[in-house]
């Protein structure tokens, strides 16, 4: 079996597989370590799957607006924020206010689910090297339908997201996330783990924006920031697109060339990891089937 991408979808193939001897195909030089936001959970699954003991907190979560705060959601503002974040209205997380429990992986976690994992690096053409296998591919769906010479008569549309992190530096052990729906605002989101932020933009922030002022204004926390660094994801969000075609293609691939496809690009849908330990266990009764058995 080979898994094709070492992100974080790639690495828990491979342990899922791991009795299988599975060889993960990188093209990047190293681990693309991209999960520059936060690995939090909804569900300890992707602990069990990994062995890896994740912290269970609390998250409390409100809204900002213009000044004002609220801890209840209403139609007008799921809208507002599902229109700045895809450009479509859509039901949004911003819709259940109530606290949650969620999972938080520790820092060190991709190096972790990676130990005893048999990547490559620098390879390019890992279709070339499935052999009789399986092979599970965490790559953009259509640049695996143009490696494999299949036409999609939709497109699959995304938009970027730009993310700033810092560290907090006061004595603080919280987790807390609040929306911002204001169209004139550039910030979505901004997450407090620990002493970590995240905030979250729809357009690229510059270093000065004024955290610490959203810090203490939304938060209510006078503290100031080190360590503030900002990231770009090109594809930050998928946006909806012909779920039939992308089914469709999915199917055709494992069924013509033993290609399972896994993880957000790979599937074009806006999941989290837990969800992709449920598509692992669909994938491992698809192959283990007689329809799919090579």
């Amino acid at each position: 079996m080979i898994i094709i991408g070492a992100g974080l979808s790639g690495l828990l193939a491979a342990q899922y597989f791991r009795s299988h001897d599975p060889i993960v195909f990188e093209k990047q030089s190293s681990l693309p370590n991209n999960h520059h936001a936060l690995l939090r959970f909804r569900s300890p699954a992707v602990s069990d799957l990994t062995g890896i003991r994740f912290k269970k907190v609390n998250v409390q979560k409100l809204i900002s607006y213009r000044g004002n705060h609220f801890t209840t959601p209403n139609l007008v503002f799921n809208n507002m924020y599902s229109s700045k974040c895809t450009g479509a209205y859509r039901s949004r997380s911003l819709m259940n206010l109530e606290p949650v429990d969620r999972y938080i992986a520790p820092p060190d976690f991709i190096s972790r689910v990676s130990n005893g994992i048999n990547i490559e690096y620098n390879v390019s053409d890992a279709l070339k090297r499935q052999g009789d296998g399986p092979a599970i591919s965490t790559m953009s769906m259509l640049a695996l339908a143009y490696q494999l010479d299949y036409t999609f008569k939709t497109d699959f549309p995304s938009r970027p997201i730009w993310t700033m992190t810092a560290d907090i530096n006061a004595d603080i052990d919280v987790y807390q996330t609040v929306y911002y729906p204001d169209p004139m605002a550039t910030l979505y989101r901004v997450s407090i783990t620990g002493r970590r932020l995240i905030a979250e933009f729809v357009i690229e922030p510059t270093v000065d924006t004024k955290l610490t002022e959203i810090l203490f204004e939304d938060f209510g926390i006078e503290a100031s920031l080190s360590n503030r660094a900002i990231h770009s994801q090109t594809h930050g969000k998928l946006l909806q697109t012909d779920k039939k075609a992308a089914q469709d293609f999915i199917s055709w691939a494992s069924k013509k060339h033993n290609i399972y496809s896994l993880g957000r690009w790979g599937t074009h849908r806006q999941l989290l990891m837990d969800d992709v330990v449920h598509d692992l266990k669909v994938i491992d009764n698809l192959i283990e089937s007689n329809q799919y058995r090579r």
